[in-house]
């Protein structure tokens, strides 16, 4: 008979599903491990066990690979993480020694243009136009509330927040997404490098910012596309017309006025 264990406390899987999250009506709940109230659930039938996150917005990884809305099979001595907490899957015996501790390593986001870092030190980091966010975007094409790092499923997750969106690696981000060293994210206009490695000697860490009296960060978002208009674009053109013969015309009028007052 197949058990999952959260520490020191076990629970044997029958056949049918159970749902593990913080909320009363769980099958499973657990309030220590930073889960959302319905997190993930786990199905078994006869010896067929698999685990999937109960919304797209649920991060759950197994043995470190983030999972999407599609079940996935449980193999003995997987580990399932979500939040901040780790089930351990045995198939034949339930067990009986909690898991290693595991430390998460020291993260950054590295703003490419400004050569400077931002250190993941909390369990969310919030990033965004206004000044209030841990990073602030200087980018009128960024919501004030842009996008969010979290510290969970034993790594560190990007949830896009803001109407303008955000990119991983090129794609765009719907559902939140684990990130892996060397991501490049692109915020609005802005693009981040992920690491959790240690920085190079020439990557300093991005000064600290007083969220008062920054106008920035208060001002209306701007449309998430930019645009370059040149002096051959076929706008410029037409307005240039359109001043000459203005020009045109006033010059005429002017000389008309003239030859009728002499």
């Amino acid at each position: 008979m197949p058990w999952i264990a959260f520490g020191m406390i076990t629970r044997e899987l029958r056949d049918g599903e159970i749902v593990v999250g913080s909320a009363q009506d769980a099958d499973w709940r657990v309030t220590t491990a930073d889960l959302m109230p319905r997190h993930f659930a786990i199905r078994a039938r006869g010896g067929d066990v698999s685990v999937r996150p109960c919304t797209a917005d649920n991060v759950v990884a197994v043995n470190g690979e983030q999972i999407t809305a599609d079940a996935r099979s449980l193999a003995n001595d997987d580990v399932i993480a979500a939040g901040s907490g780790r089930f351990a899957y045995n198939v034949d015996a339930a067990r009986t020694t909690p898991l290693d501790v595991i430390e998460v390593r020291q993260a950054y986001l590295v703003e490419t243009a400004a050569g400077v870092a931002h250190p993941l030190s909390q369990r969310s980091t919030t990033i965004g136009r206004d000044a209030s966010n841990d990073v602030v975007l200087r980018d009128p094409a960024a919501s004030r509330f842009h996008a969010e790092v979290r510290s969970e499923a034993g790594g560190f997750a990007l949830h896009s927040m803001g109407s303008g969106g955000a990119k991983v690696n090129g794609a765009a981000v719907g559902a939140p997404r684990m990130l892996k060293d060397g991501d490049i994210l692109e915020l609005a206009f802005v693009e981040f490098r992920f690491t959790d490695t240690p920085l190079p000697p020439d990557i300093g860490l991005a000064p600290l910012h007083s969220p008062e009296n920054d106008e920035a960060g208060r001002r209306p978002t701007m449309g998430s596309e930019r645009y370059v208009v040149g002096d051959d674009n076929a706008a410029s053109r037409h307005a240039t017309q359109v001043k000459v013969i203005f020009a045109i015309i006033l010059v005429v009028v002017l000389a008309a006025t003239v030859w009728l007052t002499r």
